[in-house]
């Protein structure tokens, strides 16, 4: 009997050890596709990371593409532009000095005028403002004239038609502006004061 059971003992602890290298070995099997698991996901992450940069630096080229496009576009339309208001003067000149403004030539210049300026227009062509005072950035003032109504620096005349491309300015507008009489006699009174200090001068 003692046999037996000793050899039952043998054969339990001989199946215990079974079992416990059994449960080793599935969780090292876990733990081992658990790792791997943890490996993919970051490789995932990795790839993903990678695909957003990609994906950004694409968007940022196709950007800068867009934008090149558009600015040569732009300067060659501007060139276009600038060449074409040329005709516009001479149109304009055409309309102010034609004889018979009754006949039907006229108003057939007049429609001519109109659509080809509306075409320029629809294409980023606008005409400067030219009233009120006096603005450096839009304005070119080709002669001062004395008034006693207006104040210095107010535009009193156009000579030439200013045009804008979009928003930069192609064409600045040629002008008259007002040298407000009470201002000249200031200037004109300092002027006078400095000769009587330096009679030399």
């Amino acid at each position: 009997m003692k046999k037996e059971s000793s050899k039952a003992n043998k054969e339990e602890k001989g199946k215990a050890k079974k079992e416990e290298k059994r449960k080793i070995s599935e969780e090292d099997t876990a733990r081992s596709k658990k790792s791997e698991l943890e490996e993919c996901r970051e490789r995932i992450k990795e790839v993903e990371e990678y695909s957003k940069r990609i994906k950004a630096t694409l968007e940022n080229l196709r950007k800068e593409k867009d934008e090149e496009i558009n600015v040569t576009r732009n300067y060659a339309n501007q060139k276009m532009i600038e060449n074409l208001i040329d005709v516009l003067d001479d149109m304009e000149r055409l309309m102010k000095n034609f004889d018979n403004k009754e006949s039907l030539e006229f108003e057939a210049l007049k429609m001519t005028y109109r659509k080809f300026k509306s075409i320029l227009v629809s294409e980023g062509l606008k005409e400067i403002k030219a009233s009120g005072k006096f603005d450096p950035f839009d304005h070119e003032a080709i002669e001062r004239v004395e008034s006693e109504k207006l104040p210095d620096w107010e535009i009193v005349e156009v000579v030439q038609p200013g045009y804008k491309f979009r928003s930069k300015v192609i064409r600045p507008a040629k002008v008259k502006v007002a040298l407000h009489v009470e201002k000249r006699k200031e200037s004109e009174d300092i002027d006078n004061k400095d000769k009587n200090k330096n009679p030399d001068g």
